[in-house]
């Protein structure tokens, strides 16, 4: 953004290439979003994804929550303008469009998309309980992730909404599995198996689709 008045070459308060940068902000924040809302429950890999389990982190907020909190909140901020031209030639818009060109700018290059099909470990398919689930991630700005079973005789479809909920009740289950499993009555370590981990319940919320479903 630039200082002590409108930019002489740009829309307002921001340049041209900031004003570019902030139009491409907003044309991505909405999967930028969802994103982040299931990626702090997996960890990309060459081979897989693979959901966080209570060794992996501390407990707490995933991190890529509190960047999908921060986005969206600047976004709100964004709201009151009609245009983006008109938020670039308010000195305070100006300032809130690019904190938010530099929110989104910054997760995605620290959280990037993962750009095709992986296998999902550590967590089961809740409609057919088997470690066949498959992450595909999104290929355009209004493609929603999804989580599918490659069973094809299953060929249940979770929504990022349903991953992200799935994730956090394996994480806390496990959490709460360490916890309580840190000493056993001999005082000594105790370790889980490894495989006891649950198929998972459907929250309130859930639907499953058995129809195969296309990526763009």
């Amino acid at each position: 953004m630039t200082a002590g008045g409108h930019a002489t070459d740009g829309y307002g308060y921001l340049t041209y290439d900031q004003f570019d940068r902030f139009r491409h902000a907003i044309n991505v924040s909405l999967t930028t979003v969802r994103w982040l809302r299931v990626a702090g429950y997996i960890r990309t890999g060459e081979e897989d994804v693979r959901v966080h389990v209570s060794t992996d982190r501390p407990l707490g907020v995933p991190p890529t929550w509190i960047a999908a909190e921060e986005i969206s909140r600047l976004l709100q901020e964004l709201n009151q303008w009609t245009e983006l031209e008109d938020a670039a030639n308010d000195e305070f818009g100006a300032w809130i469009a690019w904190e938010f060109t530099r929110e989104v700018e910054t997760a995605r290059a620290k959280w990037p998309y993962e750009d095709r099909p992986h296998k999902v470990r550590h967590m089961r398919c809740q409609a057919c309980g088997a470690l066949t689930l498959r992450y595909l991630p999104p290929r355009a700005a209004e493609d929603r992730i999804l989580v599918r079973c490659s069973d094809r005789l299953c060929g249940a479809v979770m929504d990022e909404d349903m991953f992200a909920f799935a994730a956090k009740l394996i994480e806390s289950e496990n959490n709460a599995r360490r916890l309580g499993n840190s000493a056993g009555s001999d005082g000594k370590v105790q370790a889980g198996s490894g495989d006891d981990l649950p198929v998972g319940e459907r929250g309130p919320d859930s639907d499953y689709a058995s129809d195969e479903v296309a990526v763009a």
